[in-house]
């Protein structure tokens, strides 16, 4: 039986794919080979830019100062603080002691319809627009205190089967990601803005 002078013959087609690109170039095999790798690994996104350890935060229920009243709004809120807090490296929830005392005022809700259906008049395009303010206290801010204002809008289309639960819960982590990022900007904190 002759024996084949090309070598042994790569039979999987894992190894075949790889022969081919190894034959394209070596720039495509780094780029096989870095794609592999990388693969399994985790990376966390996270915003911390400035290097520093994770701040302690002290956060209290978010007061609701919304009129007419609209009850309710703050416990929801007050619980996407908290995971967002669990989320972000830049902060750490404590119950006293903390280096920032956060307190959150929820000072504006609205929920117009920004269009209706033709035929019969319901609502097919809701908006959801939450204001609050964030006041930022402790040894860790400049002058012991800063104020900031944020908003966050998302919307839905019951017309699509969109529910409002889930635009509340998209315009509340947005809300909460806005207080956090106002909570922790030295830039902001530093320039003493109001």
């Amino acid at each position: 039986m002759p024996r084949d002078r090309r070598g042994p013959t790569i039979s999987s087609p894992a190894c075949h794919n790889l022969h081919q690109i190894l034959r394209r170039g070596p720039c495509l095999a780094l780029l096989w080979v870095a794609c592999a790798a990388l693969g399994g690994c985790g990376y966390v996104m996270s915003s911390s830019l400035d290097d520093m350890p994770a701040r302690s935060v002290e956060l209290t229920t978010v007061e609701n100062q919304l009129f007419p009243p609209r009850p309710g709004l703050e416990y929801d809120l007050t619980e996407r603080i908290k995971d967002e807090i669990a989320l972000d490296r830049r902060l750490k929830l404590v119950s006293e002691g903390g280096d920032i005392r956060l307190r959150v005022s929820l000072v504006r809700f609205e929920e117009p319809t920004i269009v209706k259906d033709l035929k019969t008049a319901a609502p097919s395009e809701i908006l959801l627009r939450a204001t609050a303010v964030v006041e930022a206290r402790g040894y860790k801010v400049p002058e012991g205190s800063m104020r900031r204002r944020v908003t966050a809008t998302d919307g839905y289309a019951p017309s699509l089967g969109e529910s409002r639960e889930e635009a509340l819960a998209r315009l509340w982590r947005d809300l909460s990601r806005q207080i956090l990022d106002a909570a922790t900007d030295r830039e902001w904190a530093a320039s003493g803005a109001k």
